[in-house]
């Protein structure tokens, strides 16, 4: 494993304690340990789409950001590529995308740990990339 990948859950378990603060604790555990064995932190750049909503939505969110953990993911052709066969090999549609879009960036990264709020349809995008495996949270 060489990445953790927080999807848009995990963000803002992480970004907004007082929501859940057991979902907070178990992803900065996680992020933690990621840290220490020298991982990368990233959450893809399409993941903040389903987090940026206005109001005082954002400002959790942008302060996370600040503090460089997790560090944000452009998403490329190539990961977009990626998350494309990822949805045609299980037959989904589109409203999987970012979903695919986390898991392929794990494994355009080398392969990883992807924290999620929904590891069944997780584990069934990764569910041909064995280096990247699924931690619900």
């Amino acid at each position: 494993m060489a990445v953790l990948i927080l999807d848009s859950e995990a963000l803002s378990a992480l970004a907004r304690p007082h929501d859940d603060l057991t979902r907070h604790r178990a992803v900065r555990r996680q992020v933690t340990v990621a840290e220490r064995e020298g991982w990368r932190v990233c959450v893809p750049s399409a993941v903040l789409v389903e987090l940026y909503r206005g109001g005082g939505a954002d400002q959790p969110i942008d302060r996370q950001l600040a503090t460089g953990v997790p560090r944000v993911i452009t998403t490329g052709r190539q990961i977009a590529r990626i998350a494309g066969h990822l949805l045609a090999s299980i037959g989904a549609a589109s409203d999987m995308a970012v979903d695919a879009l986390v898991v392929a960036t794990a494994r355009r990264l080398g392969g990883g740990l992807v924290m999620t709020h929904d590891p069944v349809d997780m584990r069934r995008l990764a569910a041909n990339s064995p280096n990247v495996a699924i931690s619900p949270i």
